[in-house]
C-alpha cells in the first residue's frame, strides 16, 4: 500500500512539473478533530481514546491538469492526537509536518469539488499533558506516517475556498515494546483526523 501511495505521489509531482504555467499558490487553515484508531499502549483501554480539537495550517499549490482536474500539493503544520475519556485532564498531542498530494476534481460549474490522494507526515513533536506536567513521548512513536486523505469542498474562481477532509494513517504509530531481548506485542494504533479548512488561492495573472 505504501508503494502504491508513493507511486501516486510521484506521478502527481510529474504532472505538476509539466504544467508549471498553470499554477496557483495559496494558504489554508482550520480546526482538526483527531483521535487514534486502535489502542494507545500508554492508556488503560481503548475506551479512553477520545477525539480532541486541534489545528492545522499551511501552504498549497493548485496545478491545472485539465479544466476539471487539478493536482494540489500542500505543506501543513498539523496537530493530531487524542484525549483520555477516563481521565479528561490527560491529552496526547502530536505535531506533524504533513505533505498531502491531492487530486482535485471540480464538479461542473457548481464550484464544488472532490479531492483525494496520499499523505506523508513527519512527527516533529509528541507529548502527553496533564494539568501540571508534560512528558516528551516522541521516542516511543514512529517518526514517519504514510496515509491517505479524501474530502470535498467549495471554491470560488476568485480564490476563496472551504473544505472538509478526512485523514487516515496507514503506518502503525507505536513502536514495539522491548523488555530485555524480547519484543512484547502491543495493540497497534494509527492516526485519524477530520479537518475543516478555509483557504485562499491567488488568481492567475
Amino acid at each position: 500500500m505504501h508503494r502504491i501511495l508513493l507511486t501516486l505521489a510521484l506521478a502527481a509531482t510529474a504532472s505538476a512539473a509539466s504544467a508549471q504555467q498553470h499554477v496557483r499558490f495559496g494558504i489554508k487553515a482550520g480546526p482538526s478533530y483527531t483521535k487514534f484508531r486502535g489502542l494507545d499502549p500508554a492508556q488503560i483501554t481503548s475506551a479512553s481514546n477520545a477525539y480532541r480539537l486541534g489545528f492545522h495550517a499551511g501552504l498549497m499549490a493548485e496545478v491545472k491538469v485539465t479544466d476539471k482536474f487539478f493536482i494540489q500539493p500542500e505543506l501543513l503544520y498539523s496537530q493530531k492526537g487524542a484525549e483520555n475519556k477516563l481521565a479528561p485532564f490527560i491529552r496526547t498531542i502530536f505535531t506533524y509536518v504533513d505533505l498531502p498530494v491531492m487530486v482535485k476534481a471540480k464538479l461542473g460549474e457548481t464550484g464544488f469539488f472532490l479531492e483525494g490522494g496520499p499523505q506523508f507526515g513527519y512527527l516533529a513533536k509528541a507529548a502527553s499533558y496533564n494539568d501540571d506536567y508534560s512528558f516528551d513521548v516522541r521516542e516511543v512513536y514512529e517518526k514517519f506516517d504514510v496515509g491517505y486523505a479524501a474530502g470535498l469542498g467549495y471554491q470560488l474562481s476568485c480564490g476563496p475556498l472551504l473544505g472538509f477532509r478526512f485523514n487516515g494513517g496507514l503506518t502503525r504509530l507505536n513502536q514495539p515494546i522491548v523488555v530485555g531481548n524480547r519484543i512484547v506485542t502491543s495493540d497497534d494504533m494509527w492516526n485519524n483526523a477530520f479537518q475543516f479548512y478555509a483557504g485562499y488561492l491567488l488568481t492567475r495573472k
